[in-house]
């Protein structure tokens, strides 16, 4: 593998890319017993991988263009920072990145219809929005909640209105359980770079709270994730137990523990990553509880 594939990889940050699918996965679980229409379900997980490469390719160029990553930067190496890629040539990717979401968006919307088109824009902008523009949304203590709303209950209820066409209350509910492990990715992403962002002004969650009720912010969005399947499967008890055991087990303790005492410097960077890969754990395990 040549330096330029691995820049990229670095850039893509492959180890986000399981949380992105997360919501998806969920959403064709809750459809499952409805049949899948097998198409429309890797149209929407290939359309989520795009949005969630090219809103971390956003991240990179913009946080570089707004002057907040520099050499003290806790967080996972920025290739725009580091002159590894061109800023031209990674905007030229998020383009790409969101122009195929957006032809992916239409095929699915053929199906889903004017639902769909809205979801599919909206996405598009909260990507875009998030770091970019004259006023991120991310300097501006709107990250969680954004994300909570995007990679929660839009979509998973948007994955099982692509195959059922039909929506209901219980789906949206069930989909708050991905939406607060995404929030809290961002919360954790924030309680790391507390001081950098203080330093150059982005208002986060994080530095409105401080250092100590950030970490009880974040513990307060991972104790709702793990409610979320008791509220959803508490009246079919053998399908409790396909999930709750293990989400109530080691995987649950072992980051709370992290979350609580992990000091604030590169190490929660592994905090950040298991984050992601237990928010696809999650969905996966909650989506079998639904299916079987």
């Amino acid at each position: 593998m040549n330096d330029q594939t691995k820049h990229w990889i670095m850039a893509i940050r492959p180890r986000t890319l399981p949380a992105g699918a997360a919501p998806v996965i969920l959403g064709l679980g809750l459809a499952w017993e409805q049949g899948l229409c097998w198409w429309a379900a890797a149209a929407a997980l290939a359309c989520c991988i795009f949005m969630q490469i090219g809103a971390n390719l956003v991240n990179d160029y913009f946080d570089y263009a707004h002057g907040v990553d520099d050499k003290d930067r806790l967080g996972p190496d920025r290739v725009t920072q580091q002159g590894l890629i061109p800023p031209g040539q990674v905007k030229a990717a998020f383009i790409a990145c969101f122009a195929a979401a957006f032809l992916l968006g239409v095929a699915l919307a053929v199906r889903g219809g004017l639902p769909i088109v809205i979801i599919g824009l909206a996405s598009i902008a909260f990507a875009y929005l998030y770091t970019g523009g004259p006023k991120p949304l991310s300097y501006l203590g709107l990250g969680e909640a954004l994300a909570f709303l995007f990679f929660g209950p839009v979509a998973v209820g948007g994955t099982y209105y692509l195959q059922t066409l039909e929506i209901s209350k219980t789906v949206i509910v069930a989909g708050m359980g991905p939406g607060f492990l995404a929030a809290m990715l961002m919360s954790v992403n924030n309680l790391r770079d507390i001081a950098s962002d203080t330093r150059t002004g982005k208002r986060t969650v994080a530095v409105m709270l401080g250092e100590r009720r950030a970490r009880i912010f974040s513990l307060s969005l991972l104790l709702f994730s793990w409610l979320m399947p008791l509220i959803y499967l508490g009246e079919h008890p053998a399908k409790l137990i396909v999930i709750a055991a293990p989400l109530s087990a080691q995987l649950f303790k072992d980051h709370w523990r992290a979350i609580s005492n992990a000091p604030l410097d590169k190490k929660m960077n592994l905090v950040l990553a298991a984050t992601g890969q237990y928010a696809f754990v999650y969905s996966l395990l909650f989506a079998i509880g639904v299916a079987v």
